[in-house]
């Protein structure tokens, strides 16, 4: 697949901070040595060089903020206040920083996704957002945003990840979260073949 989109750094209000490359093949670059540990248990050559670069897109962006990962798989920021949320696709790497928690995920278009699209959506969601392979992109960018915002295990993303509206920005969503129900705005962009969603603001406990 033809890449086109080659980076995207956007600020929003001065204290949410989104990155996001191309994919390609990073040699040596500082990491601390809890990330040097890290990357030497990764046996996947893919996924060693996504570790690499996203800490590279740190450094040149952020600053050298040791990047770990808490019980559940939730990267964070060691020694910051600040929330951080990481996403790959086949071809590009996204990092998300603010001052709340977020979510953040990233996907490029493809028709693979109407096959699975019954896996992910409910008959409503299916009904606001129709059959195309955009909007069906989008939903799922959506839902897995939201399933990085979220701190519970075993989530079902029919009936615990809600589309619920379209905005002129992005979409009003709803999730079960461990201390119940949550609003949750979400913005979308597209860029080329790629889709991108986040919230923009902290979620609201219902």
């Amino acid at each position: 697949m033809q890449k086109t989109t080659e980076s995207i750094y956007l600020v929003e209000n001065n204290f949410l901070f989104l990155y996001i490359e191309t994919k390609t093949d990073v040699g040596f670059i500082r990491l601390t040595q809890q990330e040097q540990f890290t990357l030497k248990q990764l046996k996947n050559p893919v996924r060693k060089n996504e570790f690499i670069q996203i800490r590279e897109l740190r450094n040149k962006t952020i600053g050298e903020i040791e990047i770990d990962y808490s019980a559940n798989g939730k990267p964070f920021f060691v020694g910051s206040s600040d929330y951080l949320s990481i996403s790959h696709s086949e071809n590009y790497i996204g990092l998300l920083k603010a001052p709340f928690d977020i979510g953040l995920d990233i996907e490029e278009k493809n028709e693979r996704i109407l096959k699975v699209k019954d896996r992910f959506l409910n008959d409503t969601e299916l009904y606001l957002l129709g059959n195309s392979i955009k909007n069906l992109t989008i939903a799922w960018t959506l839902k897995e945003a939201l399933f990085k915002l979220n701190t519970r295990n075993g989530i079902d993303f029919r009936t615990e990840l809600l589309i619920e509206e379209k905005t002129l920005v992005g979409y009003n969503c709803k999730m079960l979260d461990a201390d119940g129900w949550r609003f949750v705005k979400l913005k979308v962009i597209e860029k080329d073949n790629l889709i991108i969603s986040y919230n923009f603001e902290p979620s609201i406990l219902l």
